[in-house]
């Protein structure tokens, strides 16, 4: 006797040794357990509480040692890049603040 299994809507004629692959359940990760904040000392709640905790105190999860350096030399660039703005914008404004003669000299020497 043939047997057949319905693979993507069409039948297909297995062998008598055929097994159908053990199908497994959808694992289901549970919450995490409440702990207090390093911060502020509250009681965080599951995964959301933890992420609102971090977001609202400018905070992200530690990712290991390399990654925390390369995180921290990211935002000294971005920081020197935001103050080196600042002070061109500072300078400008200090520039042309000048009395007009003061900045002519500036000018042209």
């Amino acid at each position: 006797m043939a047997r057949w299994i319905q693979v993507n809507g069409e039948l297909v004629p297995v062998g008598p040794n055929h097994r159908q692959p053990k199908r497994e359940a959808p694992h289901i990760q549970p919450d995490t357990p409440d702990y207090e904040s390093p911060i502020t000392g509250l009681i965080v709640h599951g995964r959301k509480g933890r992420r609102e905790d971090l977001k609202r105190h400018g905070c992200r999860p530690y990712e290991g040692r390399q990654q925390e350096e390369r995180e921290a030399a990211r935002q000294r660039a971005y920081n020197e890049q935001r103050d080196d703005a600042r002070l061109e914008v500072a300078a400008r404004r200090a520039f042309y603040e000048l009395d007009p003669r003061k900045r002519r000299m500036l000018e042209n020497s």
